[in-house]
């Protein structure tokens, strides 16, 4: 069972999720930050790192 779906995104809904961010009240947990050259061995399967990984494209 496959099932796609699209967000098409509100203004008023990306200005709140800012606001939320700025106050504090909306966090995420950040495991890794990578370079673009190294994007592929950040989502190393066999390293399960706690939160989101991040690739930089800009040094």
């Amino acid at each position: 069972l496959t099932i796609d779906f699209v967000v098409v995104p509100d203004r008023a809904q990306l200005s709140e999720l800012v606001q939320r961010v700025r106050d504090g009240r909306l966090r995420t947990n950040i495991g890794n930050v990578a370079a673009f050259d190294d994007a592929v061995a950040a989502f190393n399967p066999t390293e399960r790192i706690k939160g989101k990984t991040i690739i930089r494209v800009h040094p």
